[in-house]
């Protein structure tokens, strides 16, 4: 009886404990991402005052988002789920904070410009480094950061859509991701 009872406890904290924390991550994500989303959304109102056609923007937009990406956070290239699950399968779930501040303009410019972009990747990728980021400032242990960086992912991901079911649903194909692609 004593032993059952110190086990539903210590599942009881558990599940308090990752209750607490999948929340603040995901809030704080939110809000990242919601800037990020109404930011985009701004932009697009915008362009149509540009005085010629803004996809000639392009070739422009699309050598600054190399520069940008390359000099400041070289992480951060490509479509961002898959770096995500290279990160949780492959580089022990840490994410360079760096990758918000460059993956927010790089994303704006490119879909500013119609570059073909979406906005999955770069919110999950978002997501994931600030997750990644709070593991590091609250020294979390290995399997702690993984489930907090997926939690990230999930959180991202979930903004971008407004479908937190979804998200979840996500983050779990993060996890079971490495047998698919073959990262072992």
């Amino acid at each position: 009886m004593r032993r059952h009872f110190t086990e539903q406890t210590a599942i009881f904290f558990s599940v308090t404990k990752w209750m607490f924390l999948s929340s603040f991550v995901g809030i704080i994500i939110g809000a990242i991402v919601t800037v990020f989303l109404t930011t985009l959304h701004i932009e697009e109102e915008k362009r149509d005052a540009v005085p010629f056609h803004y996809y000639y923007l392009l070739p422009l937009a699309l050598l600054i988002t190399v520069w940008i990406v390359r000099t400041f956070a070289p992480t951060a290239e490509g479509h961002g789920t898959e770096k995500v699950i290279e990160a949780i399968h492959k580089e022990y779930e840490k994410i360079d904070i760096k990758v918000i501040p460059v993956k927010l303009p790089a994303t704006l410019l490119t879909i500013f410009a119609d570059g073909s972009v979406g906005k999955e990747g770069p919110g999950a990728q978002i997501g994931a480094s600030a997750a990644s980021f709070i593991s590091d400032t609250l020294k979390f242990h290995k399997s702690d950061r993984k489930k907090l960086v997926i939690c990230g992912i999930s959180a991202g991901f979930a903004s971008v859509f407004g479908t937190p079911i979804a998200g979840a649903i996500f983050g779990v194909e993060v996890c079971t991701a490495k047998e698919q692609k073959g990262l072992n």
